[in-house]
């Protein structure tokens, strides 16, 4: 387990976590008290409902904020227009995740302008220190696999987010606070769920495991006639093409962490985040 980290990581410097709890003497173990930054680089509905409440004027690139929206910002910046419902009209339905949140907008430039307001505002300096005076000594944040640019021609995701997560590492080095980052979503959704970024017809992992997610179940023979590879027997373990792009995603951000001299703060990772029930147990560990 350990050599296969190791080796997944490479030359990235990134210490994994379990590697540091299994080589640490029982005097050196500490608590964790931790929190998750959820919302903050994966947007869900349910944490930032105003920020997919869209209106015509949003979709003009004339951004308005509602009261109370958490992560608009302060009132007294020169961005801040607050919303007009007479003037900008509901765009229904409203996204029910960033899929259809950020394929909403015509032009992606406008749509990464949008979401930049939300990185902006959503979590703050004194947030961070308001974390640390309560104790808390670890943060969980959630990345999308998109977030180093990582996009495919047919997604609408837009990249934008790693400046942020670079100054939220900043702060929490200030502060003395660990960050644990995990890929919270995975091309073709590993669950089906708004979590993984695209919300599928039903709850399941094959759009991940087997590039299909109408696919009734696993299988190795059918998705390696479908990627043309010859010779594949029932039983085998083939990686589809959304499992090899998240091998190389998950390279991508560790390679930036380290790149970016992050380790000091960045101490443990999540390789996936919640791969539903049906995944193929032996994909997962392969």
């Amino acid at each position: 387990f350990i050599n296969h980290f190791r080796s997944l990581f490479n030359n990235n410097i990134l210490s994994y976590t379990i590697f540091a709890m299994m080589t640490q003497s029982s005097e050196q173990k500490s608590f964790i008290r931790g929190v998750n930054l959820g919302g903050a680089f994966v947007l869900e509905r349910f944490i930032v409902p105003y920020t997919f409440a869209l209106t015509t004027c949003h979709l003009k690139g004339d951004f308005r904020f509602y009261p109370e929206q958490v992560d608009a910002p302060p009132t007294t910046s020169p961005i801040y227009k607050a919303m007009d419902t007479e003037e900008c009209k509901p765009v229904l339905p409203y996204p029910v995740d960033e899929w259809t949140l950020t394929g909403a907008f015509a032009d992606k430039e406008m749509a990464k302008r949008y979401l930049e307001i939300h990185y902006d505002n959503f979590i703050t300096r004194q947030d961070i220190h308001f974390l640390k005076q309560n104790g808390v000594s670890h943060v969980r944040v959630p990345l999308g696999h998109w977030i180093t640019g990582n996009i495919a021609e047919d997604e609408p995701f837009v990249d934008g987010g790693w400046p942020y997560f670079s100054r939220l590492v900043d702060w929490c080095r200030e502060e003395g606070i660990q960050i644990w980052p995990d890929i919270h979503t995975a091309p073709g959704s590993q669950n089906g769920f708004d979590n993984s970024g695209h919300t599928l017809s039903i709850p399941t992992c094959h759009g991940w495991d087997m590039d299909d997610p109408n696919a009734p179940k696993y299988n190795s023979t059918l998705l390696g006639a479908k990627m043309g590879l010859i010779g594949v027997e029932s039983g085998d373990v083939v990686l589809s093409k959304n499992v090899q792009r998240t091998l190389d995603i998950v390279n991508e951000i560790t390679a930036a962490i380290a790149k970016d001299n992050m380790t000091d703060v960045v101490t443990g990772f999540g390789v996936l985040n919640e791969p539903f029930a049906n995944c193929d147990m032996n994909v997962i560990k392969k």
